[in-house]
């Protein structure tokens, strides 16, 4: 790869773009972490910063957190995918990020349709099946050595939707987590 002048009689042969649904869906269906640092970076170029750190995508966080409420004291995401064994954040604040992006409709539907979804696909089309979380579950897993994650929307019964996160901690086995988690959304989700 090498810089220079582009030749006045230079042609553009093609571009590639993606929309944001087409890349939430490879990000959070798959759990693909190139694309969520990817994505942690476009949020840092947001800021019209050149080069794009981590530094200005954290900036963009804490605005986030200041407007929900969160103080950025007390939470810390250190990188776009997860990994980092330096992220801090807590089900309560999950819950309350969650609880924002459903109160705003043009955030929340890219959102939804971007969550894998309890026995149908992604990282959760083994999970829940045959019970009432099948299909009506939509959430996303994480996990990093000794702790399983899975945060999301479900129905209840009543009709309402729920916004939870459960984190577990210190799993030896990374299934007794999941195991755990399953078993609270199909109770959730239970008539």
């Amino acid at each position: 790869i090498i810089s220079g002048v582009l030749p006045a009689g230079a042609k553009l042969l093609c571009t590639r773009s993606h929309s944001i649904d087409e890349v939430l869906q490879q990000m959070m269906k798959e759990s693909d972490n190139l694309f969520a640092e990817a994505t942690y970076y476009q949020v840092a170029a947001s800021t019209g910063r050149r080069p794009a750190s981590a530094k200005d995508a954290k900036m963009v966080e804490y605005d986030l957190f200041d407007k929900i409420g969160l103080s950025d004291k007390h939470y810390r995401l250190a990188d776009g995918s997860g990994l980092s064994l330096y992220n801090y954040l807590t089900a309560e604040a999950q819950v309350m990020l969650l609880r924002y992006i459903w109160q705003e409709p043009e955030l929340y539907v890219h959102l939804l349709r971007s969550l894998p979804i309890a026995g149908e696909d992604g990282t959760l089309k083994k999970r829940m099946i045959g019970t009432a979380a099948q299909g009506n579950v939509r959430a996303k897993t994480g996990s990093v050595t000794g702790v399983s994650a899975l945060s999301g929307y479900l129905t209840a019964c009543n009709g309402h939707c729920l916004c939870f996160s459960i984190i577990n901690q210190g799993v030896k086995l990374m299934e007794e987590g999941r195991v755990f988690q399953d078993r609270v959304c199909e109770a959730l989700c239970l008539p």
